[in-house]
C-alpha cells in the first residue's frame, strides 16, 4: 500500500485514470483512504450534537488497519486525512463564526477553519506514523497505541496555547458510569481505555481474518470487554458512595439574558440589556430565595464601575434585594499611558459591596488577542472581532460563607489544570460564565457543555454553567446535569449543590517516549 508514480501496478489490480504530474493511486491506497476517511467520520459521530459515544470504542479500528501494513510517511498521509475529515466535521462552526462576527467573506472563513484544522489534523497523522515506525522496528505498536495517542492529546493541550477541543474520553459525558473514572485519571483516562479497547478489538479481528483462530482472536476481544466492565463498574461503585455522602449546600439561580450579539454593544441597548437582567433577577429572587445569583461573560455592555450612572443603578438594585451576585463585565485599567483591557468577573455581595474580581486567564487567540503580532500584524484588519485583552495573572476564588466558588471564564473550562488549580486554592464550587452566541445554532454549544462537566467528575466539585444564550446549566459533582435550558431562551433556572489529578497524560508522555528511544538507542549500540 504505497503512492507510486510510476510503479506499475500488480496483475489483477484495477487500473485508474492517470493525469499528467498527479501520483497514481492502486486499488488498496483508495480503500485506505476510505478507510481513514470513515474514522474521521466515526469520531465525529461520537460526539454532539450527534453523541453516539459507543462508536468512540471502535472508531480507531479503520485506522489500525491501515498501519497494520503501510509505511510510516503513508500512515501520517492517511493519519492526517483522518484528522482532516473529522475536524471539518467537528468544528466546521469556525466558519460561521468568522463569517458572521468576524465579517471575513465565506471563502476566507472557509480557509481559516481548513488552516486551524489541517494544524490538528497532525496529531492524528503523527499517531498513525508513530506506530508504523514502531511496527517496521519489531515494537510491540499495539501496546504502545493508547499511550501514543494520550501523549499527543496532552500536547495538543499546551502546544500553541493549547486546543483540548474534544479529545476522545470526553465523547463518553452522556454515560455517567463511563466517566467516573475521570476521579482517578482525569479525562485522559478514559481516553486511554477507549484507545486500549480499540487496539484490543483491532487484534481479535485481525487475527480471526489471517489465521482463522477463533480462540486466540477472542481472548483480546474479550479482554476489551473485561476493561469496560471494570470500569462501568468502578462507576456504579463510585456513583453509590458520592449518593450516600452529605454535605452542606447552596441554593443558586442563573440568568441567561439571550441578549443579540449583533446588538449587545450597541450604546443604545445598554440600559435595555441591564433593564432585562435586573428583571429576571427580581423574578428568581422573589421565587427561588437563592444565596447566588450567577449571570453570564461579559452581561454588563459597559465598564462596570467606570459607567456611574449603569453601575450605580446595578448597585442600588442588589441592596434591594440582599442578594450577592456573581457577573461578567469587561473592564480597563491604564498603565502608564496604555490602556489595558480585560475580561472580567465581579462578585458583589447582599449589599452592593465588592467581594472580589477575576480576569481571565487563558484568553482565545485570534478572538481575544493576536499571538506573535509582531508577525501577525495584518491579522486586526481581517478580522474586525478580534481584541486586544490583557491576560490575568492569578486564579480567583471567592468567600460565600460555605461556599467558594472558583472562576472559569468561557472556555477556560475546558483546561483541566484551571480548575484543579481553583480547587487546590479552595474552591469547593466551579462557576463557568460564557457567552456561545457566537456559535450561533451549531453543535459547538452543546460541544462546550460536553467538556465542562467532565471537571466536576475530575474534582469532586459542582459546577454552574451560566450562558448568555445558553447552554446554562447546574452540574452535580457526579457529572449529572441536575438542570438546563435550551438555545436562544431568556429565562433563569434555580438549584441547591452540594458544596463541601492528571498523572495519566503525563506518564503516556514518559512511556511513549521510552517506545521511541528503545530502538534508537540499540542503533547506536
Amino acid at each position: 500500500m504505497r503512492f507510486a508514480p510510476q510503479t506499475p501496478l500488480p496483475p489483477g489490480t484495477a487500473n485508474c485514470e492517470e493525469i499528467p504530474g498527479m501520483l497514481r493511486l492502486s486499488l488498496p491506497d483508495r480503500k485506505a483512504i476510505l478507510l481513514s476517511g470513515a474514522a474521521g467520520l466515526l469520531l465525529t459521530l461520537s460526539f454532539p450534537v450527534y453523541s453516539v459515544g459507543p462508536l468512540a470504542w471502535a472508531a480507531l479500528l479503520p485506522l489500525l488497519f491501515v498501519v497494520q501494513s503501510a509505511q510510516p510517511a503513508t500512515c501520517f498521509k492517511l493519519g492526517w486525512f483522518a484528522g482532516l475529515v473529522q475536524g471539518l466535521t467537528l468544528l466546521y462552526w469556525i466558519v460561521f463564526v468568522v463569517n458572521h462576527y468576524g465579517n471575513l467573506p465565506f471563502v476566507a472563513s472557509v480557509a481559516v477553519c481548513f488552516l486551524l484544522v489541517a494544524y490538528l489534523a497532525l496529531y492524528p497523522g503523527f499517531f498513525c506514523a508513530g506506530l508504523s515506525w514502531l511496527r517496521t522496528r519489531g515494537l510491540p505498536w499495539l501496546l504502545a497505541t493508547p499511550f501514543l495517542w494520550v501523549a499527543l492529546e496532552h500536547t495538543r493541550g499546551w502546544l500553541f496555547s493549547g486546543f483540548p477541543w474534544e479529545n476522545l474520553g470526553y465523547s463518553q459525558h452522556r454515560f455517567l458510569s463511563l466517566i467516573q473514572l475521570a476521579d482517578l485519571t482525569g479525562v485522559a483516562g478514559i481516553s486511554f481505555l477507549l484507545v486500549a479497547v480499540n487496539a484490543l478489538l483491532f487484534q481479535g479481528l485481525a487475527t480471526f481474518m489471517e489465521r482463522r483462530k477463533i480462540l486466540a482472536s477472542i481472548v483480546p476481544v474479550a479482554l476489551a470487554a473485561a476493561i469496560i466492565l471494570g470500569q462501568y463498574g468502578y462507576g456504579r461503585w463510585r456513583l453509590g458512595t458520592l449518593e450516600t455522602s452529605s454535605s452542606a449546600s447552596i441554593k443558586v439561580s442563573l440568568i441567561q439574558g439571550n441578549i443579540s450579539q449583533e446588538t449587545k454593544w450597541e450604546p443604545a441597548f445598554q440600559q435595555a440589556t441591564l433593564e432585562r437582567y435586573l428583571r429576571l433577577t427580581r423574578e428568581a429572587v422573589e421565587r427561588d430565595h437563592p444565596q447566588l445569583v450567577v449571570w453570564p461573560e461579559t452581561a454588563t455592555p459597559f465598564y462596570f464601575l467606570g459607567e456611574g450612572e449603569l453601575s450605580r443603578v446595578l448597585i442600588l438594585e442588589l441592596q434591594s434585594l440582599q442578594t450577592p451576585l456573581l457577573f461578567g463585565s469587561p473592564a480597563v485599567r491604564r498603565q502608564g499611558d496604555r490602556l489595558r483591557f480585560y475580561n472580567r468577573a465581579y462578585l458583589l455581595d447582599d449589599r452592593g459591596r465588592l467581594g472580589g474580581y477575576y480576569d481571565k486567564r487563558h484568553l482565545v487567540p485570534f478572538g481575544e488577542y493576536v499571538p506573535l503580532q509582531s508577525v501577525l500584524f495584518f491579522v486586526h484588519r481581517l478580522v474586525e472581532a478580534t481584541g486586544d485583552f490583557a491576560a490575568g495573572d492569578r486564579p480567583a476564588v471567592m468567600n460565600l460563607g460555605a461556599a467558594r466558588p472558583g472562576i472559569l471564564i468561557c472556555y477556560e473550562a475546558i483546561f483541566p489544570e484551571l480548575s484543579r488549580d481553583l480547587v487546590q486554592h479552595g474552591a469547593n464550587l466551579l462557576v463557568n460564565i460564557t457567552n456561545d452566541a457566537w456559535f450561533g445554532r451549531t453543535s459547538a454549544p452543546y460541544q462546550h457543555l460536553s467538556m465542562a462537566l467532565l471537571r466536576t467528575v475530575e474534582l469532586r466539585v459542582p459546577m454552574v454553567r451560566c450562558a448568555n444564550t445558553g447552554i446554562s446549566a447546574l452540574i452535580d459533582p457526579s457529572g449529572r446535569i441536575l438542570q438546563e435550558t435550551g438555545l436562544f431562551e431568556e429565562g433563569s433556572l434555580t438549584g441547591s449543590l452540594p458544596v463541601g489529578s492528571g498523572w495519566v497524560a503525563v506518564g503516556c508522555l514518559f512511556v511513549s517516549g521510552i517506545a521511541f528511544l528503545i530502538p534508537l538507542i540499540h542503533r547506536r549500540k
